[in-house]
């Protein structure tokens, strides 16, 4: 079974100089999540949570169902799901607080105002439309949500990358553009206009001892052991990962790579020596993180301040982001999937493999406070 980090994080593989670690300093201020140490740690009992709402999402449409979507953002009451598959790629609109179905994005093709696959997608909650970014030319559909029409197509320049962009566009939306002299980061607002840019001199990527990708609606980057949040100029780093000998070097990520894509060895196999972090959410002063370590994943929570490890979930359906259990305030204990975290609430999907979700519905969106 493939992990299939490769066909995007590859990219990254082209810059050829190695990290400073220039940033040390920097990191000893943040909290350090000692993960070599808590390799052996067994999962916890489910956590106990305050102001736990779910909702069973329905909808008389055909295009109200969906499969192994991701919780892209929640506006109001509105949740937005992004679900991209061999079939569709689009974005679907749910009501929250009634879980009914209020609509989808959805133009693949290869048209004006069309796009092949949403790589990335950014709402703006002040006007209630949605950025995509077409990757077969230098244009970003602005799209209205509660009416699935095109607002407005915007000119953005072009850059020599397809690494898909992070952000949001409260923060920055942030475009990964790796080089041979290192990498740089570079940084638009909501009319996807070049406001900023962050510079790495030397910075060497791999496929997987990295992480570029979305918290909540924040852009998050892992460089070396260090997971920082971008904002316009500024990485802001928020934890350190010690993975002693669990950490997986360039060199080796490289070694890793080249072999699955010419011997075809077991990419899972490879990898079950090293902690391989694989997914980050964070609120509150709790951060909500996921690694994969000898062929099992774990979400684990940590408190931000002290770098405790609060709670740890371990499972073995590797392609999940996230999962973990909660015990609500009547006693129920719920498993909940591919966590979204924002303003101090955490979001996810009731587990498909729950005994409460019809195999011909929906599954419930659920939300709470830790």
């Amino acid at each position: 079974m493939k992990y299939s980090l490769i066909a995007v994080a590859a990219f990254f593989g082209c810059v050829i100089a190695s990290c400073s670690g220039s940033k040390d300093a920097e990191s000893n201020k943040v909290p350090v999540f000692d993960m070599a140490a808590n390799i052996s740690v067994e999962e916890t009992p489910a956590l106990e949570v305050k102001d736990f709402a779910c909702t069973q999402l329905s909808g008389d449409e055909e295009d109200a169902f969906f499969r192994r979507a991701n919780i892209l953002d929640v506006v109001g009451d509105t949740v937005v799901l992004i679900e991209n598959t061999p079939e569709v790629s689009r974005l679907i609109m749910f009501n929250i607080k009634d879980g009914q179905y209020l609509g989808q994005i959805n133009h693949r093709g290869q048209g004006p105002g069309e796009y092949n696959i949403i790589a990335g997608a950014f709402v703006d909650s002040n006007d209630g439309t949605v950025l995509i970014p077409n990757f077969n030319s230098p244009a970003v559909y602005k799209y209205a949500l509660a009416t699935d029409s095109l607002v407005a197509t915007i000119e953005r320049e072009y850059v020599m990358t397809m690494i898909p962009p992070i952000g949001g566009t409260s923060s920055c939306i942030n475009v990964a553009v790796p080089s041979p002299d290192g990498l740089e980061i570079a940084q638009y607002n909501v009319g996807y206009q070049r406001i900023d840019s962050v510079s790495i001199p030397g910075f060497q990527g791999g496929n997987f001892n990295m992480l570029w990708g979305n918290a909540g609606v924040n852009g998050v980057f892992m460089d070396g052991d260090t997971i920082y949040a971008l904002s316009p100029g500024v990485m802001t780093p928020l934890s350190v990962l010690s993975q002693g000998d669990y950490a997986l070097t360039n060199e080796k990520d490289q070694d890793i790579t080249m072999k699955i894509m010419t011997s075809g060895e077991s990419e899972i196999e490879m990898l079950k020596p090293y902690i391989i972090v694989r997914d980050v959410q964070f609120t509150d002063g709790k951060m909500l993180l996921t690694s994969m370590h000898d062929g099992v994943k774990y979400s684990d929570l940590y408190d931000m301040a002290d770098g405790k490890l609060i709670y740890r979930s371990v499972y073995s359906q590797l392609p999940k982001p996230s999962e973990i259990k909660v015990v609500t305030e009547d006693g129920k204990t719920i498993e909940i999937e591919r966590l979204f975290a924002k303003d101090g609430k955490w979001y996810g999907i009731i587990s498909e493999s729950a005994d409460a979700v019809a195999a011909d519905a929906n599954s419930s969106i659920v939300s709470f406070i830790l």
